[in-house]
């Protein structure tokens, strides 16, 4: 066999082993007449034993990275989505890593409407399994210190300016997912879940991804650090929101982040006074 012949073979072995359930019959028909019986199995039946063992492999990932939803959803059930995620969104990289990437706006779209109407937290719930995975080897960064602020004048704290950590993420989520994430986690039984909106932080601290819901005043505080606002613009809008005590808030907030590891360092404008 020539080298562009194994080429060409190799090229629809792979078409064959991707179809999953079915495949291009020239393809495989052609695929069969290079391929030959072995100790009485069928060229073909070898051939679907690649083409399972494709789909057996990548939905393995799938459970792994989504337990909750698979747990939420069923086996029978997971399994359908896996098969129609699959056909919609087959691997593009070599690493099996980014497989469940596209799967919470798959499970949002219009070809995902029937696991929608039997469990509709199902893209939620995903989201939130998608960012634990995604964050968990998230690239590292610095992490701001107590210390490093010891050194800062107390004249000069209005105008300092915090950077998060590469390994953080806010989600927007109609549904309370959370509970069921931890349900999974603890072995319980999955409650039921009514419909309602909430802000969640992913973060990864040392080596473990956490989450926990936000309020709505420590989701705006962080919006005003991502957006490069400074101590005193974080303090003037909590005043706004809750009047007497937004500096003492403030300073609270500051601390939870020090000790959930959000905060990276210091923005290079920010005067340290040491």
């Amino acid at each position: 066999m020539s080298a562009l012949e194994l080429a060409a073979a190799q090229r629809a072995f792979a078409r064959v082993a991707i179809a999953l359930e079915g495949s291009d019959p020239v393809d495989s028909a052609a695929l069969s007449a290079r391929l030959r019986d072995d100790r009485g199995i069928p060229a073909h039946d070898r051939m679907q034993v690649y083409a399972h063992g494709y789909f057996e492999r990548i939905h393995g990932v799938l459970r792994d990275d989504f337990p909750a939803l698979h747990a939420a959803l069923g086996d029978a059930a997971f399994g359908d989505l896996a098969r129609l995620y699959l056909l919609a969104h087959p691997p593009r990289r070599f690493s099996l890593r980014f497989v469940g990437e596209q799967l919470p706006a798959f499970l949002a779209g219009p070809v995902a409407e029937f696991f929608r109407s039997r469990w509709p937290f199902a893209a939620d719930l995903a989201a939130l399994e998608w960012a634990i995975v995604d964050l968990f080897d998230a690239p590292d960064s610095p992490v701001l210190t107590r210390e490093s602020l010891a050194g800062v004048a107390p004249e000069r704290w209005g105008g300092l300016r915090f950077r998060l950590t590469r390994a953080e993420r806010v989600l927007v989520l109609d549904w309370p997912v959370t509970e069921l994430r931890e349900a999974w986690a603890a072995d319980r039984a999955a409650p039921a879940l009514e419909r309602r909106a909430m802000r969640v932080l992913v973060y990864r601290r040392v080596e473990e991804v956490r989450h926990r819901s936000l309020s709505a005043l420590e989701a705006r505080a962080l919006e005003l650090v991502r957006a490069g606002g400074d101590f005193a613009s974080i303090c003037g809008r909590l005043a706004e929101e809750i009047g007497a005590g937004a500096a003492a808030q403030a300073v609270q907030l500051l601390e939870r982040w020090l000790s959930d590891h959000l905060l990276s360092a210091l923005s290079a404008a920010a005067p340290t006074g040491s």
